[in-house]
């Protein structure tokens, strides 16, 4: 008997693939603008800090280097562009006042 499939087997693969190819997929993408950070706020913690940006190196077609910058992307986090940290709480707060959180408790000095 242990040589019998159930007839629900590639049901059940098809299913688990499709859950993965889900779990993969572009969020969005952002134009970085010279001479600015890329600042990551946790919704969860109220934590502000830099994110983690990796650098890979491809060779294009002409070969020659071509620099792409890929943002390490966290869970319940928002992301903006800013000068230094206070121009990012300034962002972050305008932001979250836009959506309708109560902004009162955010970054007290």
């Amino acid at each position: 008997m242990k040589g019998i499939v159930p007839d629900n087997a590639p049901v059940q693969r098809q299913e688990v693939k499709a859950q993965q190819q889900r779990q993969f997929r572009l969020i969005g993408s952002l134009r970085r603008i010279a001479g600015l950070q890329l600042w990551q706020y946790d919704l969860t913690t109220g934590e502000l800090s830099v994110a983690d940006v990796k650098r890979t190196v491809e060779i294009g077609v002409d070969l020659q280097p071509v620099y792409k910058n890929r943002t390490v992307q966290r869970e319940l986090c928002l992301y903006v562009q800013a000068l230094n940290r206070e121009n990012a709480m300034k962002r972050v707060r305008r932001y979250l006042k836009e959506c309708g959180y109560n902004i009162r408790n955010i970054f007290n000095k």
